[in-house]
């Protein structure tokens, strides 16, 4: 285990408002430099105008709801996919639209494949559908779009993927992706796109007199846990605006102010609402919402789960969608053993692409991440059956996934069928046969951004001192979150001697550590076969975070272990 030390940076710019040196100087590490920063009220969150085609799609979108023409919104099978369905949906029915005006679509990861396609619009022109509205995808469904222009349908393309050399001839394209869009963050993800597109279309209508006083505006915050959970699951960076968002979302949510299929969803987990974090949506609702999509199965509750304003019949929902999870993790489970033996064998030394025919693609990225994290090179694993194979890929610092398969694509002209993602994390679908020349191009492609591969590293904000392990400690780290990608939750390393251990379930290991001046919990969920081996007794190094464990009302000091080894 190699841990890096997080570089020192200047913070004088907060001495006035935080006194405390440590907090003071993992603050501004990580960018928070003004009052500003550290508040995160809505109300500072960038202004709507700023993206691009805003006001042409709030312009389409008033004139559809006016007209009370039939609006479907399209969306994708994962978890910024979803939310943000449900988001579209709930907001044109928040602005008095017909419920039966107002429809949508999620395609199946194994029958429709990602994002717009011609199918998918023939069939909303015979349902009499006038405007298509489009959530994390369309930014590459070229095809589609030209499909429904020639059918008369309006549409509206919202996404937050890498827009290729061209957009599609949408009405309106609202990415702030876009080459030539000037809104100050890039990295909203998909719900959040559409959530501005929904501020904007409320301006719009409120300028058109469309409101009046039985129809008054409605608060579009009310929402907000939909947008949280939708970029918490996409992993995208929380910047300023976005933990924005994220922070105003789970104040939601703590206050009981949820969609009713999330509170069932939290209730079914044992999520203690008062206290949900970041982590929470991440690891336990986010699995959920995603584990659908993930198996092969007739229909995707999910979507349902976030629309339904009928309790038990979300209890239902989560309760599907839970029992999914639950086959995913078996799945899961037999295809990482399969994946880590192939991956072991590969002689590669910059990069890792694995293929079985009886993998399910919607587990692809799951296993990509794990064995990422384990051989520290970009990794792709490919599924499927038929003459196509399908294959997603997790990628290590230093290799923009996004960028290097546009430049295979370039170099190889029809070597990728379709492709995209982000510069962590990207898809891509080629021919079976043409396997083995995508492992040697996508390596010589690895191979110029990582002239070696690198040992793993662990960045730590360094030793944390005696005095620093008590609950008003961990308090204010929680209090200064959310932490995610882009904002790194603090975390810290030491040596400590384990008093006692012992396993839960088959897959977390709780214990106690002992310092020379300290003495705390820890636990270590997902621990490896080599940390099952650690024993009572033993001295180890250790990075952790500090986090607060709520439990029957009553709040402990707890230590979340990130990586741990005997020294």
């Amino acid at each position: 285990m190699k841990i890096v030390h997080r570089e020192r940076v200047d913070d004088s710019c907060l001495a006035g408002v935080i006194k405390d040196p440590l907090l003071r100087q993992l603050l501004v590490s990580r960018g928070m430099t003004s009052a500003q920063d550290l508040q995160l009220e809505l109300k500072d969150l960038y202004h709507y105008r700023t993206l691009k085609d805003i006001d042409k799609a709030a312009e389409l979108l008033c004139e559809a709801l006016q007209n009370k023409d039939h609006i479907r919104v399209l969306g994708d099978y994962d978890v910024d996919g979803m939310t943000g369905t449900a988001l579209g949906v709930r907001c044109l029915r928040a602005f008095y639209a017909d419920p039966g005006k107002v429809s949508f679509q999620v395609p199946s990861r194994y029958d429709d494949g990602y994002g717009l396609n011609a199918q998918m619009v023939k069939k909303a022109a015979e349902d009499g559908v006038k405007l298509l509205l489009t959530v994390d995808n369309g930014i590459s469904c070229h095809e589609a779009v030209d499909e429904a222009k020639k059918l008369g349908l309006k549409v509206v393309v919202t996404d937050h993927h890498e827009p290729g050399a061209t957009l599609p001839a949408a009405d309106a394209v609202v990415n702030p992706k876009r080459h030539d869009d000037a809104f100050p963050s890039k990295n909203l993800c998909g719900v959040g796109v559409l959530f501005y597109v929904m501020i904007a279309l409320r301006a719009k209508l409120k300028e058109a007199g469309y409101f009046d006083a039985q129809h008054e505006p409605p608060v579009l915050s009310q929402f907000l846990d939909l947008v949280t959970i939708g970029t918490i699951g996409d992993v995208v960076p929380l910047d300023a605006n976005n933990r924005r968002l994220v922070r105003a979302g789970l104040q939601r949510m703590q206050h009981l102010r949820a969609q009713p299929g999330i509170m069932a969803l939290a209730q079914h987990v044992k999520i203690n609402m008062a206290a949900v974090n970041a982590y929470n949506v991440a690891f336990d609702i986010c699995p959920r919402l995603n584990a659908a999509g993930r198996l092969k199965l007739a229909d995707n509750p999910a979507v349902d789960c976030l629309l339904t304003d009928d309790y038990q019949a979300a209890c239902e929902y989560a309760d599907r969608l839970n029992n999914c999870n639950l086959r995913r993790g078996d799945y899961e489970k037999q295809f990482l053993a399969e994946a880590r033996e192939d991956a072991a064998m590969c002689s590669r030394e910059h990069s890792i692409i694995v293929f079985r025919p009886h993998w399910l693609t919607g587990i692809a990225g799951l296993l990509a991440s794990r064995l990422k994290d384990q051989f520290a090179r970009p990794c792709f694993v490919f599924a499927g059956e038929g003459e196509e194979v399908t294959g997603s890929a997790r990628s290590v610092p230093g290799f923009p996934l996004a960028r290097a398969l546009a430049e295979i694509n370039a170099e190889h002209p029809g070597l990728l069928m379709r492709c995209g993602g982000h510069s962590m994390a990207a898809g891509a679908t080629i021919q079976a046969a043409r396997l083995e020349e995508f492992r040697e191009i996508f390596e010589e492609c690895a191979a110029r951004y990582l002239t070696c591969c690198p040992e793993p590293e662990i960045i730590s904000d360094g030793v944390l001192p005696p005095g620093y392990f008590n609950l008003g400690f961990a308090r204010a780290l929680e209090y200064y979150g959310p932490w995610g990608q882009g904002c790194p939750e603090p975390q810290f390393d030491g040596e400590f001697m384990i008093q006692n251990i012992r396993l839960l379930g088959s897959r977390n290991l709780r214990m106690r550590l002992t310092g020379q001046y300290e003495h705390f919990d820890a636990i270590r969920f997902r621990a490896s076969a080599q940390e099952k081996m650690l024993q009572q007794g033993m001295k180890v190094r250790t990075v952790f975070s500090l986090v607060v464990n709520r439990y029957n009302g009553m709040e402990r000091l707890e230590a979340k272990i990130h990586a741990i080894e005997p020294v």
